[in-house]
């Protein structure tokens, strides 16, 4: 049974995103980075297939290929590691890419950009946010505190939420440890939140009342 709270203008649930989406009323946008069926273990030497960042603990559903079709029934939708399932996105839409490195960061095993598509229109399609070795954007990111092994940066999904200006209502249903949900609160946006795995729940539930 899922269960939710309130704190201040967000309202976060802990339980399965399949289960409470069909609960939820006035969401009109949706933004997240979903676990995409990779399986993601990473040791930090680059070794590891189909790595992604220094691994914290296992992610909940990253074991199978992902079918976002239970996240497109919104007005605006804006979903990252879409160049992994392609194949099961309508045709149309714009993918848009996290330039990570800038031509400065760090030639390591690490992916210099990431995808993201979003069934709206937009100006611009290339984000670029520094988030890459030691020359990482830092300000306002809790010095680069790592607290899920997939996390965004803050001002990261501020600039993807930039890019949605009729998002009101903005839900997350793999909310991890709730970057998105502190970038919506801090633009004035309302945020929903949903997260499967408890201690990532809770991570989020503090860094947002601490926003």
């Amino acid at each position: 049974m899922a269960e939710k709270v309130t704190i201040g203008n967000a309202e976060l649930w802990h339980g399965d995103c399949r289960e409470v989406l069909p609960l939820l009323q006035g969401v009109d946008a949706l933004v997240s980075d979903p676990p995409y069926g990779i399986a993601y273990q990473h040791s930090g030497g680059g070794k590891g297939v189909g790595a992604r960042r220094n691994a914290m603990m296992p992610i909940a559903n990253d074991d199978a290929p992902f079918d976002p079709l239970h996240l497109l029934g919104f007005a605006s939708v804006l979903i990252f590691g879409a160049d992994h399932y392609r194949a099961r996105l309508p045709d149309g839409g714009t993918f848009v890419a996290w330039d990570k490195s800038l031509g400065i960061g760090p030639a390591d095993s690490f992916a210099d950009a990431e995808f993201a598509w979003t069934n709206c229109k937009v100006k611009r399609n290339v984000v670029r946010y520094l988030w890459k070795g030691v020359a990482c954007e830092k300000a306002g990111e809790e010095n680069g505190k790592r607290y899920h092994p997939t996390q965004k940066p803050v001002g990261l999904m501020q600039r993807c939420i930039e890019l949605l200006p009729d998002a009101t209502v903005i839900c997350d249903p793999y909310m991890g440890s709730g970057s998105t949900g502190v970038a919506k609160l801090r633009m004035g946006r309302r945020n929903v939140g949903i997260e499967l795995d408890r201690r990532h729940y809770d991570v989020a539930c503090e860094r947002i009342e601490r926003k």
